[in-house]
């Protein structure tokens, strides 16, 4: 049973309260759907349930949560973890170790379990999440993808009864997602509680026992769905002067086995263009490369009508947005992180206009990691923006980002392009792909498939 009754939290430094007035009652076994705006307190309410408010982040609060007839003040995290498990919007955070079956074994080491014990629920983990062919390889050399799957696997290792998901298939294809969707089904089977939190949760309603809407850290009373209504596509930009060109492109990481595989493209001055597969297709790896953040073992390559470009020719000329925005937010308040790319390079930027089209001028003094996910992701693409790179490259730009937010991104990217910008972002959101000019499937390191969209 989890209770929550008239709980409100503000975070350390803040003005104004994350959570407001939150009254809230989920019985055991219940599957429970949270949705909102980026922004809106989803995860700050998971962070109550999971006792990092108030273990991890103090601030202040009034009244009361209660999990299973215990508040989260009165046990340790260590003890709070074997009833609720989370997976978090970023999975590199819950890995530990080198091998997938090592990381799978973590947690239930710490719980101090039997051996045997941990070897069954291990295995168990890694059947259940289709990493068992994968148990002996190295965690680094993960996609993004078979990352959050490896997160939900050493979770799910755990038992808990509680489990909480925040924004879990974020960086998961289409089998993925299904994959997903059987899990959840499993952990309702055996009466566990879900509470997930999703941009993308269509697929995930008929698992559902209950919806709650957020809005400005309340939760609303209307939980009925509502269809999305996407934007109408616009046409791409397009230019004869290429400003990305590859022929015969081919790279592993180690250097035996290709992780592309003799990749031909030409992206045009103006384009948007989109670039879809499953995990471990090959998208993010092709991304650095584009950017110069990898040279490819062989194959030619121009970026900007330079031959096989060097990192440092295209500093300020590429920009690239990483999965985690949080790997490349680094000033103090928001309006500093916006200034400070093109400091860095000796340019002057509008940051008044900039946190106005981010929608983030009420949040300019707050910290970056203060703000929501999807507003972290907003302001990392807005920071590359700020720097007036030629070239903008995003990779998987959808995650942590409800509707809302990214149909604003795609708006500011379509700005960008009519003002001479080209945009290369690979996805595994299909509805986001369906507004790029052109899409692109990569497939086992190739791509086997290149259409306009119109």
């Amino acid at each position: 049973m989890i209770t929550v009754d008239s709980f409100s939290y503000t975070y350390p430094g803040a003005d104004d309260p994350t959570l407001q007035d939150i009254n809230l009652r989920i019985e055991p076994g219940e599957a429970v759907l949270i949705r909102g705006a980026s922004g809106s307190g989803k995860t700050t309410l998971l962070y109550c349930l999971n006792g990092l408010i108030p273990h991890v982040f103090a601030g202040s609060s009034c009244g009361s949560v209660r999990l299973n007839g215990f508040t989260p003040l009165e046990k340790p995290l260590r003890e709070i973890a074997r009833t609720v498990g989370t997976v978090f919007q970023n999975p590199e955070s819950q890995i530990f170790m080198m091998r997938v079956e090592d990381d799978v074994a973590f947690g239930c080491e710490n719980l101090c379990l039997p051996r045997e014990e941990i070897i069954s629920r291990r295995n168990e983990a890694l059947h259940f999440m289709g990493l068992w062919d994968m148990r002996c390889k190295e965690t680094f050399k993960l996609s993004g993808g078979y990352k959050q799957r490896l997160a939900v696997s050493s979770i799910y290792a755990m038992q808990p009864n509680v489990f909480l998901f925040d924004e879990p298939t974020t960086d998961l294809d289409g089998e993925g997602r299904k994959d997903f969707f059987k899990i959840i089904k499993g952990l309702k089977d055996k009466g566990k509680t879900v509470i997930l939190v999703e941009h993308q949760y269509e697929d995930y309603l008929p698992l559902m026992d209950r919806v709650i809407n957020m809005e400005d850290g309340k939760i609303a009373e209307n939980t009925a769905s509502a269809k999305t209504v996407l934007p109408t596509r616009e046409a791409a930009v397009l230019s004869s002067s290429s400003v990305i060109s590859m022929q015969q492109v081919c790279f592993g990481y180690d250097r035996k086995i290709n992780v592309l595989d003799n990749i031909d493209i030409m992206i045009g001055k103006g384009e948007i263009v989109a670039f879809c597969g499953d995990n471990g297709s090959g998208k993010t790896t092709l991304l650095k490369i584009m950017s110069g953040l990898l040279q490819p073992n062989q194959g030619e390559i121009t970026i900007l009508n330079i031959h096989k470009p060097a990192l440092e020719h295209l500093v300020g000329r590429v920009g690239f947005l990483f999965q985690n925005p949080d790997e490349q937010l680094f000033a103090a308040t928001v309006e500093k992180e916006i200034a400070f790319g093109p400091g860095c390079l000796g340019k002057k930027t509008d940051v008044e206009r900039y946190l106005e089209i981010a929608g983030l001028k009420a949040k300019r003094l707050n910290h970056p990691q203060t703000i929501s996910r999807g507003q972290r992701q907003i302001l990392a693409v807005i920071s590359i923006m700020a720097m007036e790179p030629e070239i903008i490259i995003l990779d998987e730009p959808t995650t942590g980002l409800d509707n809302k937010t990214w149909h604003k991104l795609i708006a500011l990217l379509y700005d960008y392009t009519d003002r001479g910008g080209t945009v290369v972002f690979s996805t595994h959101n299909e509805r986001a792909a369906s507004l790029a000019g052109r899409k692109i499937t990569m497939h086992k390191g190739r791509t086997i498939n290149d259409e306009i969209s119109g």
